[in-house]
């Protein structure tokens, strides 16, 4: 089961003050983290609690990092799972000899006691039996010396049937710098390994590469396999580029999990081949039809693999049809955005886009006993709605037909339509006029109404503090109420305020009315700095446009993390702004004591900036994971968020409401585009 096989991660950033502090170490180990949790790429499994997956700290001990290790190696066991160990920071051999001894916080190059001995680490975790290999990644000065003895692990307890592949940084008897080995790595299986197949081996082609990469240090491989039961490679990644030719292949990862399982209990010991092209599914589903029910084989399963195979087949012509009709306006942001509009899940997005989505709406967003098209045809519906097109294509309909979803396509282009009209409408509330404190009065926009042009008006606050902008926001709604013909309602509202406000005020808590205004509406928090007309402003938007595509384009989480270190030094960190360092999303992993200032550095440059509450309850590691799993659903998922974060009484663990965030995505942008023309009244009297 190559593509579905169960992976963990452990990776370890230990900073040591007797050797000095490592600039780029955080970096790299969340670099790394990120790649090999990511699942199109290094497939590891995500491990959060007291043991977690990436542990970087200065103040770490031996007992920390052997602790985390047989956590590791104890959920690498019990899943049959190959783990993947990565020791990034310090390390030192003993005089005349060769080991490498890793270094944490209090490690002293004297004291072999005070350290980590990694090969007798790498030896106890490949020893462990039920865990299917080990690959190491070392990027410590004297790395090659993390190589255990290969007589010792032919001496333990699985006999030497056990498989481990070592990448190392350097020579043992060389220095390591900026973390190089890690850096490099971290763009090979991001950018993928050209000739290396569907999949990247810690193997002579990956080293190779990594030599060419990381300059004054000498790359090294060590790999020992003696395992003659092991069912599939050691492999560190899938690679990002397809084959020569394989385009992305007629099966994603839903498919052939789906597949895989329906065939292994359908006639045990089946394998499917490497790599299921349309013609391999075709002659699968031919044989899975016609072969006779053989001793060993299951009937039920037989029906089950001819059920699969027929709807893999369909959504490989569901695939094909997508790209003949879209041809011209297909893209990632088109796809994503049908995603959410369809209602599937962040996670049905994959390497192929399109392929993934459809395989995903088949095989997983139908209930028992429904066609497997009706989630389909949603998907397709959203597309139709989203494509710049004056009615919808009749090809699309013939496919509805012939699939015996005719209604369900029907009703869910009504359904649909009705749901972006309702996200298009949108109430915008203005505080810009807030200087030092509470605004007098507030402006408020209505957009996407019908009008030609946003309606605005202003209202007058009852007093300049936080209850009079409540109140005024509430009137706000009322007047954009009265606009509206029934039955629409409106859901959207967006409030723009300065960096002081920001920085301690949640909008969406403040009682309009009888409840507070985030239990109905969904509340998008905006900095009205990018609303000023001045004269940098169209530069600033423009550079946060540019910022957005490149995010659109990015399989992983495009979220770049700042530390206290960093914001320690403010005249670095004004350079790093003012150089392009942080001009995608930014996140801060603690909540600062001086957050209006950060916030005021940061909001000009930044398009979108995370932080957590001052009372959130999990670590960094957590705040990360939180951020990465819910991406693809932000900014409107904070709103649910919020909602779950009141209904626990604010005692949630680790959960994204705990999250704080400015965002200024393309409608934002757009709006704010006439007061770049120094339109300074308001949206509604641009000629």
């Amino acid at each position: 089961m190559t593509w579905e096989q169960r992976r963990h991660v452990l990776v370890v950033g230990a900073q040591s003050r007797a050797m000095g502090e490592l600039a780029r170490l955080e970096e790299a180990a969340h670099g790394l983290h990120a790649v090999l949790t990511d699942p199109a790429l290094g497939a590891c499994a995500v491990r959060t609690g007291d043991h977690p997956s990436l542990l970087v700290g200065a103040e770490l001990t031996p007992e920390d990092v052997r602790t985390a290790l047989r956590e590791a190696v104890c959920r690498a066991r019990d899943d049959n799972a190959v783990l993947v160990v990565a020791l990034l920071g310090h390390g030192f051999t003993a005089p005349q000899q060769t080991d490498l001894y890793y270094m944490v916080a209090e490690s002293e190059t004297g004291s072999i006691g005070s350290a980590v001995p990694v090969g007798q680490l790498l030896t106890t975790a490949v020893d462990e039996p039920g865990v299917e290999g080990v690959i190491a990644l070392v990027d410590t000065c004297h790395a090659a010396g993390a190589v255990p003895d290969a007589r010792g692990i032919a001496g333990g307890m699985r006999a030497g049937r056990a498989r481990l592949s070592v990448l190392t940084a350097a020579a043992a008897d060389q220095a390591a710098r900026d973390m190089r080995l890690t850096f490099a790595l971290v763009d090979v299986l991001r950018d993928g390994l050209t000739g290396a197949g569907p999949l990247v081996y810690p193997d002579a082609r990956l080293t190779e590469e990594l030599r060419g990469r990381v300059v004054g240090q000498v790359v090294g491989r060590f790999e020992y396999d003696s395992d003659p039961y092991a069912a599939d490679g050691l492999w560190l990644a899938r690679n990002a580029l397809p084959a020569p030719g394989a385009g992305g292949g007629a099966v994603g990862a839903a498919g052939r999990a789906d597949l895989e399982e329906a065939v292994t209990l359908w006639r045990a010991g089946t394998r499917l081949p490497a790599r299921l092209t349309r013609s391999a599914l075709d002659e699968l589903h031919t044989f899975a039809r016609l072969a006779d029910v053989t001793e060993g084989a299951d009937p039920l399963w037989q029906d089950r693999v001819t059920d699969v195979l027929a709807t893999l087949l369909g959504c490989c012509d569901l695939v094909a049809l997508l790209n003949t009709v879209f041809a011209e306006v297909l893209n990632s942001g088109l796809l994503r955005t049908a995603r959410q509009l369809a209602g599937l899940p962040p996670s049905a997005e994959g390497p192929d886009l399109l392929r993934d989505l459809v395989e995903y709406a088949a095989l997983r967003a139908t209930k028992v006993g429904e066609s497997p098209w009706k989630a389909p045809a949603r998907l397709v519906a959203a597309l139709a709605l989203l494509a710049p097109r004056g009615e919808v294509d009749a090809r699309l309909r013939e496919w509805a037909r012939r699939h015996g979803v005719v209604t369900e396509f029907n009703d869910a282009l009504t359904e649909l339509a009705r749901r972006r009209e309702q996200g298009e409408l949108r109430l915008v509330v203005s505080l810009a006029g807030a200087l030092t404190d509470w605004p007098d009065e507030v402006d408020a926009w209505l957009v996407g109404s019908g009008e030609p042009l946003p309606v605005h008006e202003r209202f007058r606050c009852e007093s300049a503090d936080q209850r009079g902008v409540g109140l005024a926001i509430g009137t706000a709604l009322n007047w954009a109420r009265r606009r509206l013909p029934a039955p629409e309602q409106l859901v959207n509202v967006d409030v723009a305020a300065p960096a002081h406000l920001l920085a301690s005020w949640q909008p969406e808590e403040d009682r309009v009315g009888r409840r507070r205004l985030g239990v109905n509406h969904t509340v998008v928090v905006r900095w009205s700095g990018r609303m000023d007309p001045m004269e940098e402003n169209a530069e600033m938007n423009d550079a946060a446009r540019k910022a957005l595509r490149d995010m659109a384009a990015c399989a992983s989480v495009p979220v770049e993390w700042i530390g206290a270190s960093v914001l320690r030094d403010r005249p670095r960190f004004e350079q790093d702004l003012e150089t392009g360092r942080y001009d995608t999303a930014v996140g801060l992993d603690h909540h600062p004591d001086t957050l209006q200032d950060v916030l005021e550095q940061l909001l000009p440059y930044a398009p979108i900036i995370l932080w957590p509450r001052p009372d959130a309850r999990f670590d960094d590691i957590r705040l990360r994971a939180q951020v990465e799993h819910h991406w693809r659903s932000l900014p409107a998922g904070f709103a649910e968020a919020y909602r779950t974060r009141w209904a626990a009484d604010h005692t949630c663990r680790s959960c994204l409401g705990d999250l704080r965030a400015v965002w200024h995505d393309e409608f934002w942008l757009e709006f704010c585009r006439p007061f770049e023309q120094r339109v300074v009244a308001g949206p509604e009297e641009e000629q």
